[in-house]
């Protein structure tokens, strides 16, 4: 000891470190083992407190770093919980990651050890985000100095760009997880988009075609169109265009007149396609089809039997990328093109379905997802229970039922009143009238 400091008062320092050890969540004695010790100093500036960490020195000249809070309890919280983060802290890592590494670069990394766990299509997606993330001013940013600020800046420069709340909420969303797996292997301390505002996703209400307008494309496409079987099985079940295009023939039984899906067909950037899982657990469902779907699959599948008489098979199989290959590709799958391989919905939408929506006068925007949508919307019109209809759909709750399909609960409110009135009018429903 310094001769002349002031004695220690132990009694005080141990009810200090006590006090830190249960804001750390962890008890007294588990902090003496792990060698704590309080990192940095809090310092009153004006009405709030600063959180005072030594950040290292550099040509004889000592750096300190600042962390501002509202009040002494939130610094001392701050303190106790850099305290206990034994690795962080050793590191010189601030409240929200290392002082060194770049958010751009950390998420370069991130992306290629996600790539195993995430389908192509999300693969894809993510490398466009961090593409933008890297080319914005935030992709330099330290993450011992990124902040949720710093996000919701990036998310209104998005916005500014032209992108729509939704795709920016998806930024939000893909960040979200990056720092969740930083926080989750000790290489941040907390994360940063846990308490930065995103935008809001736009509910877009479906711009669904009415019954006669349905029925009108499905009659002009039977007349001219090869991928009739396709339209009328979207509209007829309600599938989403990727499960009907995934749809093999080993998943339809014909005699009980239902369809099981287990799959769904997505194409790769770039060429190729694969067969992956349905969209959630509830996507893979069973559909009781229409007496129309099942004749329209029993034609079909002895076209299919013609098309593939005298063909040999192709040796590159699913590998193939010669759209006009005379061999036969044996994919196993329902709507398929005249050698077998898979359809492309791209391609249906522009040469095909854009073609017939300009002849019957219709809107061909989303038109081929909206035949979806279509079919939950003429089912909720007869009364069918939602329950039924999320099974249907494949959707995970009958609450996102419920707010997907809003729209056509408020235009049934008129029934509902003309329901009432004929009860409270005496008016007996049809079929329960008559002596019991």
């Amino acid at each position: 000891m310094a001769l002349g400091a002031p004695p220690i008062d132990r009694t005080k320092e141990t009810r200090r470190q006590d006090s830190v050890a249960r804001r750390a969540n962890l008890s007294p004695h588990e902090l003496r083992v792990r060698g704590f010790t309080v990192p940095g100093t809090i310092v009153r500036r004006g009405n709030s407190y600063a959180l005072k960490l030594y950040a290292g020195q550099e040509c004889g000249k000592q750096f300190y770093k600042w962390f501002t809070f509202r009040t002494f309890a939130e610094a001392q919280a701050a303190q106790a919980k850099l305290g206990s983060h034994i690795r962080a802290h050793a590191a010189g890592l601030g409240l929200f990651g290392s002082p060194r590494e770049r958010l751009g670069s950390y998420l370069l990394g991130w992306l290629e050890l996600q790539r195993a766990h995430l389908a192509p299509g999300t693969y894809e997606r993510y490398r466009q985000f961090v593409t933008q993330i890297r080319q914005d001013e935030i992709g330099t940013v330290p993450l011992g100095r990124l902040s949720p600020r710093a996000l919701e800046g990036y998310y209104t420069r998005r916005l500014a760009a032209g992108l729509s709340p939704t795709t920016v909420n998806h930024h939000h969303r893909m960040l979200h997880k990056a720092f969740r797996d930083a926080e989750r292997q000790d290489l941040i301390i907390q994360n940063p988009a846990s308490a930065a505002q995103a935008p809001r996703r736009v509910q877009t209400r479906p711009d669904v075609w009415t019954e006669s307008e349905t029925l009108l494309f499905l009659a002009e496409a039977k007349a001219s169109s090869v991928h009739y079987p396709v339209y009328l099985f979207i509209a007829g079940t309600g599938a989403r265009v990727g499960e009907a295009l995934g749809l093999a023939w080993a998943d339809i039984d014909l005699r009980e007149s239902v369809a099981y899906i287990d799959q769904a067909l997505q194409r790769i950037r770039g060429g190729g396609y694969l067969l992956k899982n349905p969209k959630s657990v509830r996507s893979r469902r069973p559909i009781a089809l229409p007496s129309q779907i099942v004749d329209v699959l029993r034609d079909l599948r002895d076209r299919q039997d013609d098309q593939r008489q005298g063909k040999t098979l192709c040796e590159r199989g699913a590998s193939c990328t010669d759209q006009a290959c005379f061999h036969w590709h044996s994919t196993g799958l329902v709507f398929t093109q005249p050698n077998g391989k898979p359809l492309h919905a791209n391609n249906i939408r522009q040469r095909d379905l854009k073609r017939l929506c300009q002849t019957v006068g219709l809107s061909r925007r989303r038109a081929l997802h909206n035949l979806r949508h279509a079919h939950g919307t003429y089912l909720l019109h007869r009364g069918v229970s939602l329950k039924v209809i999320q099974e249907r759909l494949g959707h995970a709750s009958a609450q996102f039922t419920l707010s997907t399909y809003a729209h056509v609960l408020k235009g049934m409110q008129g029934q509902a009143a003309h329901a009432i009135s004929a009860m409270l009018n005496g008016q007996v429903p049809r079929g329960q009238g008559g002596d019991r």
